[in-house]
């Protein structure tokens, strides 16, 4: 039977296991090329005998996913040095028959999608900003104004919060806290396209934020928005620019930046140019580049929303699965700065419940699955009394755990809510009541009492 690319690898271990050891393979890096192929590269060269085995068995078993000759490389061969530096590899558990599951080293090759490959970066810690992005995978579920909830609440207390638009290609919160004429020259889109060019200088950055009127008299909410007034005045030059965001950049060394590369240094320059309490971050809706660098990329706690349907479950099941291949450890796990929220949830807590139950079972098929307990350096900790290894669990009531939702009630003030129109929209008398559960647990996350100035 011909594979396709979900049994790929598993024929690729299959057809292997019979001519190396468990060792060799595992020792092993297999490459997975732009277009789906399978190599395996090996720190040694194969013998003759093995390496004429091995091409018949991928010829006769996996003819389409197999790259010929090319399907068995060594450290030695030219350009393999620079595969390897190139591309990031991480384990992928193959089961093959009744056997234990191989721990397979795959690097992937990929024309778009890399920076999805990336381990998460470090996590923020104070006294350093806050940084929050809004992340769901369907769109129409609030997300953005959340944000502007958020944003509005935390300048109530008094505190400076940057609100930077990420969603390059349905630009939403820049609109929502900007007027028309109070839009700063550039925006995101600007600086990807400029830095592409030469280095973009710090009174760049500055014509990139404006403040907010909502934060005016209280605290302060500078805004970074995707578009800016040039873009508006020129918008036939909007899809042009978007063509060239998301092109690879060269850093000061010559070596390739990424997107999310290239976002994590943008995002860092404009909150250094001011003393921000919070960063808020606006993530497009979907599994896509910008996606990827907002997740993975910002070391920011992750908002992921979502209405009770299949659709938003079936579309976690994707991203945990694929978060699942990334390692935790110490105090700077990754997974704790996750948190699922119910949108435009009932008031009804029965239906409440039902949704974090459907969380709560997806982050137990991909990431409650009896984790060891790390230190700090990376080493499982053992159990004093036995020596057993210590494990995480999670229960379906842990309010602590990620998959534990956040509600967000259904407002329908908020469906077709303009702040700008309807000021009173960002005000507490108007959201207190829906986002109560968000603002609360975002207030604990930041130290801050919702009831008292800093």
């Amino acid at each position: 039977m011909q594979p396709y690319f979900d049994d790929s690898l598993p024929a690729f271990v299959a057809a292997l296991t019979p001519l190396l050891s468990r060792t060799t393979i595992e020792a092993s890096v297999v490459l997975r090329d732009a277009s789906g192929r399978l190599a395996l590269i090996t720190s040694e060269p194969l013998t003759p005998d093995q390496r004429a085995a091995a091409l018949q068995a991928f010829t006769q078993q996996l003819p389409a996913y197999s790259r010929g000759e090319r399907s068995l490389l060594d450290h030695t061969q030219p350009g393999v040095a620079t595969i390897l530096h190139q591309t990031r590899p991480y384990i992928e558990r193959v089961q093959v028959g009744n056997e234990p599951a191989v721990n397979v080293r795959l690097a992937e090759q990929r024309i778009v999608g890399q920076d999805w490959l990336t381990q998460p970066a470090p996590g923020w810690k104070p006294p350093a900003p806050m940084r929050l992005v809004f992340a769901s995978l369907k769109g129409g579920v609030g997300r953005s104004t959340a944000l502007a909830v958020v944003a509005a609440e935390l300048a109530r207390l008094g505190r400076k919060v940057l609100v930077i638009d990420l969603d390059l290609e349905a630009p939403g919160i820049g609109s929502m806290l900007l007027a028309p004429d109070e839009l700063p020259p550039f925006g995101l889109l600007d600086a990807y396209v400029e830095s592409g060019l030469g280095e973009i200088n710090r009174e760049f950055l500055l014509d990139m934020t404006a403040p907010s009127r909502f934060g005016r008299g209280k605290g302060l909410i500078d805004v970074a928005p995707a578009a800016g007034s040039r873009t508006q005045a020129h918008p036939g030059h909007f899809l042009a620019k978007i063509a060239r965001a998301y092109l690879e950049n060269t850093g000061p060394n010559g070596a390739a930046l990424s997107f999310l590369e290239q976002s994590r240094s943008l995002i860092a320059e404009l909150s250094s140019l001011k003393g921000y309490d919070a960063i808020l971050i606006d993530a497009r809706s979907g599994l896509n580049e910008t996606t990827a660098a907002a997740i993975l990329g910002l070391g920011a706690d992750v908002l992921l929303f979502g209405e009770n349907t299949p659709q938003t479950i079936t579309s976690y099941r994707y991203l945990l699965a694929h978060l699942a291949r990334f390692p935790r450890q110490g105090d700077d796990d990754w997974l704790y700065r996750l948190r699922m929220v119910h949108a435009k949830a009932p008031e009804d807590a029965d239906r409440q419940e039902a949704f974090r139950d459907a969380a709560f079972g997806v982050f137990k098929e991909f990431l409650y699955q009896d984790q060891p307990l790390l230190t700090d350096a990376g080493e499982p900790l053992l159990d004093d009394d036995d020596n057993t290894l210590l494990v995480e669990e999670f229960s379906l009531d842990a309010r602590e755990a990620p998959h534990y939702a956040w509600p967000v009630l259904r407002d329908a003030n908020y469906y077709y809510g303009d702040p700008l129109g309807d000021p009173v929209l960002l005000e507490p008398i108007r959201y207190e009541r829906s986002y109560a559960a968000l603002l609360a647990g975002i207030m604990e996350r930041l130290g801050a009492d919702s009831e008292s100035q800093p």
